[in-house]
């Protein structure tokens, strides 16, 4: 019985043995076949050696030249860099499978395995050069994939096609980035979101990122995980101004006065001439009653901008109410000179001039 065995297993292992051997092989049909296909494509007749390679493949669909060669024409003379990539995968498939059979038959049969390298493996040139190449060529697919999604104007289209693209190449940090550009486009805020946050975990260094998802919360006024998002851009890049300023436009959306001052006065430290951040703090500051420090961010202000009459006619106004009649009159006449037709200017002008 245990004879019987031996034998069967050895019978097996001889018709796997065959089986591998054959992977590539074609039958005379297949070799004539495949010499047309490859006498058209040396005379650049493409369009004529590709219904060869075809019945090739019919005939034996993992013949790794005949997908080769027909994934070459789709690259060169088509452009259809989809299905290029298509035959590059199933090449390299094939050629793990043949890898994988070699491995195994080692540990059975060395001598079979020599055979089987020689026929399988060296013959056909399955090296490691040939691999990389291969890898270097389903990456240009990509690349040239990439391109294409870029330049179609149609966000739909586009969608589609970085979503494949996505599909072969998960780890492409730009591939996911378009495609919360493009659901943004499309006005698909919780799958920007999704990608956005998809970028971000992807590069914990990319401040950028974290920006877009705090801006889209804020957008979505979700000022709260705005916050948290601003917060986390700032920790990557804290020399980056813009991430304190949206941080204090959304703790002010939130009326925490101490953290939107806090955040202005750190956008304010870091670039003194930001004029949006000296308003907004400004204006905090009158909200809270703090009239001084409002008052010397605008004059602030007005240094930086000193023909800005909107900035000149706000403290004048300021300045009145506060009964401070020198300063009104030093700026009042400010703006007079820029605005010789307001009546406004003059009226502060004999105002300050009676008080003073």
């Amino acid at each position: 019985m245990r004879v019987k065995i031996l034998i069967g297993f050895l019978l097996i292992t001889v018709f796997a043995v065959n089986l591998l051997a054959s992977s590539q092989d074609l039958t005379a049909e297949g070799k004539k076949n495949l010499r047309s296909a490859n006498m058209h494509v040396k005379g650049g007749r493409f369009e004529k050696a590709m219904p060869f390679y075809e019945l090739v493949l019919e005939e034996n669909p993992n013949h790794i030249e005949a997908m080769e060669k027909i994934a070459g024409i789709l690259y060169d003379q088509n452009k259809d860099y989809k299905q290029a990539d298509l035959y590059y995968q199933r090449i390299l498939n094939e050629i793990d499978n043949i890898l994988a059979e070699y491995d195994e038959l080692l540990k059975t049969d060395k001598k079979e395995a020599k055979k089987f390298y020689k026929k399988n493996i060296k013959k056909p040139n399955l090296n490691d050069d040939k691999i990389a190449n291969l890898h270097k060529l389903r990456s240009s697919c990509w690349v040239k994939m990439f391109k294409e999604a870029q330049n179609e104007t149609d966000d739909s289209i586009a969608l589609e096609k970085f979503l494949y693209i996505y599909s072969i190449a998960p780890d492409s940090i730009q591939t996911v980035k378009m495609l919360a550009f493009k659901y943004s486009n499309l006005g698909d805020q919780p799958k920007t979101l999704e990608y956005l946050i998809k970028a971000a975990e992807m590069d914990p260094a990319d401040d950028m990122a974290r920006t877009q998802i705090g801006n889209t919360y804020f957008d979505n006024e979700n000022y709260e995980d705005a916050v948290i998002w601003y917060q986390s851009a700032a920790d990557v890049n804290p020399e980056n101004v813009d991430n304190f300023f949206n941080m204090a436009l959304a703790y002010d959306k939130l009326e925490n006065d101490e953290k939107t001052i806090e955040n202005f006065e750190k956008v304010i430290e870091m670039d003194p001439s930001k004029l949006d951040a000296i308003i907004n703090l400004s204006n905090k500051y009158a909200k809270t009653g703090d009239i001084d420090k409002s008052l010397e961010l605008l004059k602030k202000a007005i240094e930086l901008d000193p023909e800005n009459v909107d900035f000149i006619s706000f403290i004048c106004w300021k300045l009145s109410q506060e009964k401070r009649y020198e300063e009104l009159l030093t700026y009042a006449t400010m703006w007079k000179e820029l605005a010789p037709d307001s009546e406004d200017a003059s009226m502060l002008i004999n105002l300050a001039n009676q008080k003073k």
